[in-house]
């Protein structure tokens, strides 16, 4: 049996309730002094087949105190136990392990792996065992079988006065609620013990944190959990006091609280006066409540301390029904909007210290409102973080696998607290640089979380403790924000993502109104700016014009043609200026996706050619003879290619590689969009709302549907989309998004398909949808205007919020 004990890699909290037993005062007699787990079992062969098969065990096994255990423990599977026995995880020396077993009487057994001794002490016969894995001690006295990994333990036991001796009077009252079967006991003096010693530390245990855990391991589809009780004494300054006999209501800070967090610790109450209560009985001492603090427990019901990556805030949850009770503008010296939410800037913070250990001691001068939850904070960008996740959906109560998890959780309780796989990676920092790379490598997208959830009773808890284990189904689709960027002044184009070849992720480009151009990493941080001659006509593409996997973008202003690399310095020759306007958006062409680039300049009736290094294409001419009115496009259709564009004469242009016409096209026809290439047609729509199509080869044209004259349409090879507000039809199949005011939907081609993103200016939602016109998970997010998408390693997707950049990962 060498698994036995991994149960504690995860628990760092714990708590159940059984039916009271009689106890067997000559088990629980003889436990070692300084013990600090023990076990109750008749069957080791489960408990090792539980742990032994556990993912979550197996990606802490090489830890250097599991290996320690392990090896403490190895003699257990020599014992073939059908008795009630306990095993004992006991401290000897500065900080070595010790395991031992106490159970009834035991006839040794030799075997050819074994080699024996008899050590004499205090007129007693101590038979030493020494196997290929370790030696251990073991004696059959005064009717019970001991047997550890340590000779001390049994020589101390030896001089135990049994009759006198009692263990551990806490112990012995939470031991009777036990049954035969296997349970574990944990000392819960110190909070913090099971972590640190499973960091390689030995914590003392006379801390006041609580008596002991009582847990059994439920067998149901998550990583780990177990159902248990803690005691503790309202007679002494105990952690767990501060919780007894509260009125417990519904958790709800789940709502709330991003995925990112890093630790949530919520109390709920349906008296706030209990708290208070409690509060002076744990310090001795009258506490004296500020009046603003008063009446914000009084008409709430939750209250949560919540640890994001980089900031704190305390959530109050509003009873039932309950309006908002503040009038914020009053108490209120500023207040700005974050995606329509209002932030309120506090006249007099909420001072927290008089109801410290509850809560930290501090000052909160920011508040916003969302929904039944009041957020505090002393950072004005914390509330903004709550509201981003709210809106995106990536709260806890949004994930599928959230919901799972409750499913084993109370609705309601007095303390819940939940770590992050984050937070305990942040406590493993300063273990050993073997330990630290063992629990480095736990996934957080497997194990994101620990949920520990209390239910206080007259000096005991109910306990339940989950790990939920994470389905990659569960996440797949899952949105997220990853930066932002508050431009200090108007953004005039963009966002525009840009692929960033050093790091396999996308930045983010966009100007402002003084025509610089600013790229961003995907965390918003800045990475350069550049000041333009003018505006940025169309997009900006993106080209690989060295064929070594770096990137370049190429635009176009009113007049000159950019080329900068991922640093922002100009290519070769460029910019290049001209003299007269440029009318149309850049076309960028790549004939033989060989990577040999051909700029396209559209000035009024003419086109100029250049390639990379800047210089004219000469052996492109094009006749000039009225305006072009749509931006240039290059087509494939078999082995042909096309430039095509519509004029200002409503004729519609069809031209070689060289500019020559390749297919002449007789009929007229006034477009209202761009050209696009779909199921090798050329295709558009008219002023009379008619789609048409042309054939490139031919030269015919041919009419479908009937359209609004404000229809759009974009377009890839495969996917053909035509959008009137709200009503979208893609490739002949209808969709409706709900009723609002949409922006001009746009198709891309990323990696893993064709996905269709779209904003919605009233709401302020940006959908993304796949090409079947459904929305994806966890969509749509929180956008006013414009949207990009790329994919690299991730799919990102970029939108405006006013002047500030927003960035997800979708």
């Amino acid at each position: 049996m060498r698994h036995f004990l991994v149960f504690i890699i995860i628990i760092l909290t714990i708590t159940g309730c059984k039916e009271d037993q009689v106890i067997n005062h000559d088990l629980i007699n003889r436990i070692p002094t300084d013990s600090k787990v023990i076990v109750h079992t008749d069957n080791l062969e489960d408990l090792d087949q539980f742990f032994s098969t556990s993912p979550l065990y197996q990606g802490v096994a090489n830890l250097s105190r599991v290996k320690e255990l392990k090896a403490a423990a190895s003699f257990l599977k020599y014992y073939d136990l059908e008795d009630d026995s306990l095993i004992a995880l006991s401290m000897q020396g500065k900080n070595e392990v010790v395991i031992t077993l106490i159970t009834s009487p035991i006839e040794q057994v030799n075997d050819s792996t074994s080699v024996t001794s008899l050590i004499n002490y205090n007129n007693e016969e101590i038979i030493k065992t020494q196997k290929p894995d370790g030696a251990y001690f073991a004696i059959n006295h005064k009717g019970m079988h001991l047997a550890s990994s340590s000779q001390l333990v049994i020589e101390s036991l030896i001089r135990r006065n049994v009759d006198d001796y009692v263990f551990d009077d806490g112990f012995k009252k939470i031991y009777k609620r036990t049954k035969s079967g296997n349970t574990f006991f944990v000392k819960a003096t110190e909070k913090k013990w099971l972590e640190q010693f499973l960091l390689g530390k030995n914590i003392n245990d006379n801390g006041n944190h609580a008596q002991w855990y009582q847990l059994e391991v439920q067998p149901n589809d998550v990583a780990l959990q177990l159902d248990g009780v803690i005691t503790y004494r309202d007679s002494v300054r105990m952690d767990h006091d501060l919780y007894n006999n509260i009125q417990s209501t519904e958790n709800r800070i789940q709502e709330i609280v991003p995925v990112s967090l890093r630790s949530v610790k919520s109390v709920t109450y349906k008296k706030p006066s209990q708290l208070v209560d409690n509060l002076r009985r744990f310090h001795s001492n009258d506490v004296k409540v500020g009046s603003q603090l008063m009446e914000i427990l009084d008409n709430t019901q939750e209250m949560s301390e919540v640890y994001l990556e980089k900031t704190n805030a305390l959530v109050f949850t509003l009873k039932p029904y309950e309006a908002i009770f503040m009038n914020l503008d009053s108490l209120s010296t500023a207040k700005f909007t974050y995606r329509d939410q209002v932030v309120y800037e506090l006249t007099n913070p909420v001072k927290t210290a008089a109801i410290q250990p509850l809560v930290m001691a501090r000052e909160y001068k920011y508040v916003t409102v969302i929904e039944e939850h009041l957020i505090f904070s002393n950072s004005s960008t914390t509330p903004e973080e709550f509201i981003s996740n709210f809106q995106n959906k990536t709260v806890l109560s949004e994930q599928s696998w959230w919901e799972n998890t409750s499913e084993y959780l109370s609705s309601s309780s007095s303390l819940l607290k939940i770590t992050s796989l984050k937070e305990f990676k942040n406590i493993a920092s300063k273990s050993s640089k073997n330990d630290l790379k063992v629990i480095e490598k736990l996934n957080e997208d497997d194990y994101p979380l620990m949920v520990s959830q209390y239910v206080h009773e007259d000096e005991y808890a109910h306990y339940h403790m989950l790990i939920p284990i994470v389905n990659s189904n569960d996440v797949e689709q899952q949105v997220s924000q990853v930066g932002t960027y508050k431009s200090p002044k108007k953004i005039v184009a963009g966002p525009f993502l840009f692929p960033n070849h050093l790091n396999k992720k996308h930045d983010v480009a966009f100007q402002d109104e003084d025509f610089t151009l600013h790229l961003l990493s995907d965390t918003g941080v800045k990475w350069w700016s550049k000041k333009l001659d003018g505006l940025i006509l169309g997009n900006i593409e993106v080209t690989d014009a060295y064929k070594n996997g770096r990137k370049q973008m190429v635009f176009a202003t009113g007049s000159s043609v950019y080329f900068l690399d991922r640093n922002g310095k100009d290519v070769n020759a460029y910019p290049k200026r001209f003299k007269d306007a440029i009318t149309q958006p850049l076309s960028v062409f790549d004939y033989d996706n060989k990577r040999d680039y051909r700029f396209l300049v559209t000035q009024g009736e003419e086109l100029v050619m250049l390639d990379r290094d800047g210089k004219m294409v000469t052996g492109f001419k094009y006749k000039k003879d009225a305006a072009i009115k749509t931006q240039p496009k290059h087509i494939r259709v078999g082995k042909k290619d096309y430039i095509t564009f519509a004029k200002a004469d409503n004729s519609i242009a069809l031209l070689n590689r060289t500019g020559g016409v390749r297919t002449k096209v007789k009929e007229k026809v006034k477009l209202t969009s761009q050209i696009f290439l779909y199921r090798n047609k050329a295709i558009a729509l008219t002023e009379s709302g008619k789609l048409m199509e042309l054939d490139p080869v031919k030269g015919t044209l041919k009419y479908t549907g009937s359209y609004h004259k404000d229809a759009g349409l974009d377009a890839t090879s495969s996917i053909k989309l035509i959008q009137d507000n709200n009503n979208i039809t893609i490739n002949n199949k209808k969709i409706t998004l709900p009723y609002g005011t949409y922006l001009a939907a746009q198709v891309e081609h990323l990696s893993s398909g064709d996905f269709i993103h779209v904003v919605e200016t009233g709401e302020h939602r940006v959908y993304v949808l796949n090409k079947d016109g459904e929305v994806l998970s966890s969509l749509p997010v929180y956008g006013k205007s414009q949207s990009d998408v790329a994919q690299s390693k991730n799919r990102y997707l970029s939108t405006l919020d006013g002047d500030d950049v927003i960035i997800y990962k979708w």
